[in-house]
Formats: structure tokens, C-alpha cells, sequence
């Protein structure tokens, strides 16, 4: 996805530094010599306003919005890497969408802890990254209890073709953004298990309903679930055949463990980490959420997709 939205600020004519940790290089090399990230974003010609960076303090260096795009359990190590080179006046958008296993701490509340002096964002909503980029019309959630930041990210992100709803439901949009990568990696168990999208109506229906109990728990909007960042995303992310999410779970359908299915899709699961995040919250705010807890049991190993999902839709 940070690839996705550099190629949108720089095709709206701004330059963008794009950083990648030192693990994984391969990306940077790819953009310098071929305009092209073939790991991430593969296929797309990306733009010469794009300047891949090694040091994150060159990145961040005179920036006025810094969009952190990372997996969620990486997104404090980032921040602190880059905290003491900002000057507090950048507008902090994160991308990431998550909450912290140990803590339940939303990232957006882990960067303001790290990155006081800075407005912090969050944008959230029906992306896929490749289709943002190159098919039509895109439209998601920009989260922020300041409205000059609001401003700024619109006014960089915004064309044609992209379109960003404003909201101060930070804690909707980013729960919800992190919470339906659950529900739809059981989307992708029905693929995997060959069930009709009659059957995967239901499993949206009702992963609205757990994602708006728990959402209102914790301080957030009911209508933030049923707008952009809630039913658009995962319609979104549990449709999409380049999901990673969807396909993960079409990989468990299929007979393979936690660690083979994420080596198949090469790549983070978020999914992983927010249904223990979401049995988690459940717990604290004595909510039942069967169909989180079931795909929570699926993933451990405690039970098959075939069997979870049959026990599951039984009691339905």
C-alpha cells in the first residue's frame, strides 16, 4: 500500500521520498533502476516524482505529511526511527490501521505517545492497492481530530479518481480497518471450502454486527462500521483475489497450518494479530463475538476451517 499512495501523491505532482527498512532493500533497487516495485505493486510504471531513500531521515527530512505504511506491530519502531529527525509541524498519516497485541492501544494512540508535537491522521477504506492506481474510481475514510490536517492529506491524495471522506471516528475508522482483516479471512475459508456466496452474505452480515458491538464499546460510531472504512473494506479486502487476508484463509481452507498459509502469501497477515486483538477486546468489554472467536480457534490449529465454519453456520 505505501507504494500505492506514493504513486498517487507523485501522479498529483508532488515529489515523494519512499523509504523501506533495511531487511528489505530489494524494493528501493527495483524503483531506482526500472520505476517499478515488482514485489509489491508489480506491473505498474511509477512516477519520476518518486525518490527511493535508504535513510529515513533523508525520507522525512523538510516533509510537510508523512504516510506510515508498515505492518501495525512494526508502526513504533518506525516512529521512533523517525521521531528524532521531525520537527513536530509534519502531519503523521497512518496507514498501518491496528492496535497493539500486549497494550489494545490503537497505532494512531502509539504514534501520539511517540510523536506528540505532530497532527496525526488515518486514512482507511475499499483500497486495493493495485486497483487504486490503475482501475477507476477509489473512495475511503480520512480519520482526524484536526481539521487543517484533514485538509492537507485531501488536498495531496485527491484527484479524479480518489476521493476521501472526512471523520473525527478515529477510533471507527481504525478499529474497523483493522478488525475486518478477520472476518475476511474467513471469506477466503469459503473459497477455499468452495461455499456459496449465499453463505458469505451471511459472514458479512454478521461480522458487521460483532465489529459494531465492539466498536461502540470502545468509544467509536456505529455508522463508522457501515460506511468506507467498516462494510466498503471488507467487501473490499474479502473479495479480492490479491488479498492477502482472503488468501490466507483460502490457504487454512485447504489443509495448511498457521505457518505454511502465511509463507504462501509471502507476505504479513494483519488478520493474525487483530483476532487476537479482537478476542482480546471481547474479553474486556464481556462481549460475545463467536464468529471472531471461531476463526481465532481455525487459525491456532484447535479446529478445521470445515468444521469451525459447519458448526458455525449451524448455530446461525
Amino acid at each position: 500500500m505505501g507504494t500505492a499512495i506514493a504513486q498517487v501523491v507523485a501522479l498529483n505532482g508532488y515529489k515523494v521520498r519512499l523509504w523501506n527498512h533495511s531487511g528489505d532493500l530489494e524494493p528501493l533497487k527495483q524503483i531506482k533502476e526500472k520505476q517499478e516495485n515488482a514485489n509489491y505493486l508489480p506491473g505498474v510504471k511509477l512516477s519520476k516524482n518518486i525518490i527511493p531513500e535508504h535513510s529515513i531521515e533523508q525520507t522525512v527530512l523538510k516533509a510537510d505529511i508523512i504516510f506510515i505504511s508498515v505492518p501495525s506491530v512494526f508502526i513504533a519502531a518506525v516512529a521512533k526511527q523517525a521521531a528524532p529527525h521531525l520537527s513536530g509541524r509534519e502531519v503523521c498519516v497512518d496507514v498501518s490501521k491496528g492496535l497493539d497485541e500486549k497494550s489494545l492501544s490503537l497505532t494512531t494512540d502509539i504514534l501520539k505517545s511517540i510523536l506528540p508535537k505532530n497532527k496525526i491522521a488515518i486514512i482507511s477504506g475499499p483500497a486495493v492497492a493495485k486497483q487504486m492506481v490503475v482501475d477507476g474510481f477509489t473512495a475511503m475514510n480520512v480519520a482526524s481530530l484536526d481539521a487543517g490536517a484533514i485538509r492537507m492529506v485531501k488536498k495531496v491524495m485527491e484527484n479524479k479518481n480518489l476521493n476521501l471522506i472526512p471523520t473525527t471516528d478515529i477510533v471507527g475508522v481504525e478499529a474497523a480497518g483493522s478488525f475486518k482483516n478477520v472476518y475476511a479471512i474467513a471469506v477466503g475459508m469459503c473459497d477455499g471450502l468452495c461455499m456459496s456466496t449465499n453463505t458469505k452474505a451471511i459472514l458479512f452480515v454478521t461480522a458487521l454486527q460483532e465489529m459494531s458491538l465492539l466498536i461502540k464499546k470502545m468509544g467509536g460510531r456505529a455508522e463508522t462500521v457501515y460506511g468506507l472504512a467498516g462494510l466498503g473494506d471488507l467487501i473490499g479486502t474479502g473479495m479480492a483475489h490479491s488479498s492477502r487476508n482472503r488468501r490466507f484463509g483460502e490457504f487454512l481452507a485447504k489443509g495448511l497450518s498457521l505457518e505454511k498459509a502465511t509463507a504462501e502469501v509471502g507476505q504479513v497477515v494483519e488478520g493474525v494479530v487483530a483476532v487476537k486483538v479482537l478476542n482480546s477486546l471481547a474479553k474486556k468489554y464481556k462481549l460475545k463475538t463467536p464468529f471472531a472467536n471461531m476463526v481465532y480457534k481455525i487459525i491456532c490449529g484447535k479446529i478445521s476451517s470445515k468444521t469451525g465454519l459447519e458448526k458455525f453456520l449451524k448455530n446461525f
